[in-house]
């Protein structure tokens, strides 16, 4: 039985934010982190902002930029109090690797790691190959959206550049609700906190024809992003043997802005290969 005192907060008494401080790297999530896989877990994109805000709390400097966030996804995440702890890995004076661990009840669910790298001008050999999308004014109401149920879904918008089909799409991602409630979230932790929104926005098959969960979750910047709204340039691949990746170009208002992958693991649901089993 959950905890009362750790379960998420009723409808009439959510903030408009993902979590709730309730001591230093405890949190308490709302409703609005609800998944969309089952409803007693959390959503990995909002989790993943929380922890890139820790990542970019600890020990900062102003000398240096997180590069890149791996995400190791060790089970289900309960929506359920969400404790994180950081420490530096590897310490430099250039070169950084810090780690960050989310627990729940006592289980570790999320192991990541992220590099922090020097701060250098660079504007004088800056090259950009990654393609900029379209803007996100004629971006249209991605309806196929509503067919995943769940809290975060339902407090986030989607607009899709026209042109995009089922495996390939680009489209711009926004949220009225805060990171933390309170608090105002580093912005590489805003932007993140919507990047997993990737692996549901150009699905090759109905999320409910199939589980495609992701196991993890790897960002790569190449400067720190605006988080007005996040871009997602987004082709999702689906091999023979029951192993997919989900591949996005990050965009902000400014444009590109990183890449993000996630190995997703391709399946049928367990009552229904049971049922197709028995025929």
């Amino acid at each position: 039985m959950t905890d009362p005192s750790t379960a998420p907060a009723t409808d009439a008494a959510t903030p408009n934010a993902f979590y709730v401080p309730v001591a230093p790297g405890v949190y308490r999530p709302t409703l609005h982190v609800q998944g969309a896989w089952q409803e007693t877990e959390q959503h990995m994109a909002p989790i993943s902002g929380l922890i890139t805000h820790e990542l970019a709390m600890h020990d900062p400097r102003d000398d240096m930029q997180i590069a890149r966030i791996c995400f190791e996804i060790l089970g289900m995440i309960p929506l359920e109090e969400s404790t994180i702890t950081v420490e530096t890995v590897r310490p430099g004076r250039t070169i950084e690797l810090l780690e960050a661990t989310l627990t729940i009840g006592g289980r570790t669910i999320i192991r990541a790691r992220a590099w922090r790298l020097a701060v250098s001008d660079m504007r004088s050999v800056e090259g950009i190959e990654l393609p900029a999308m379209p803007g996100a004014d004629n971006a249209e109401k991605l309806e196929s959206t509503l067919e995943w149920p769940g809290g975060y879904i339902r407090s986030v918008q989607v607009h899709a550049v026209p042109g995009g089909r089922d495996g390939r799409r680009q489209v711009w991602v926004r949220s009225d609700c805060d990171l933390i409630d309170g608090v105002q979230a580093a912005p590489i932790a805003a932007y993140t906190m919507l990047v997993d929104t990737a692996n549901g926005i150009a699905t090759r098959v109905r999320p409910t024809e199939l589980m495609f969960p992701n196991v993890e979750l790897t960002v790569h910047y190449i400067r720190e992003p605006d988080p007005t709204l996040v871009g997602l340039d987004t082709s999702v691949t689906f091999g023979p043997t029951g192993l997919g990746l989900t591949s996005s170009v990050l965009n902000d208002v400014h444009g590109p802005v990183g890449r993000a992958e996630q190995c997703l693991t391709v399946r049928h649901f367990p009552a229904r290969k049971d049922t197709a089993a028995a025929q």
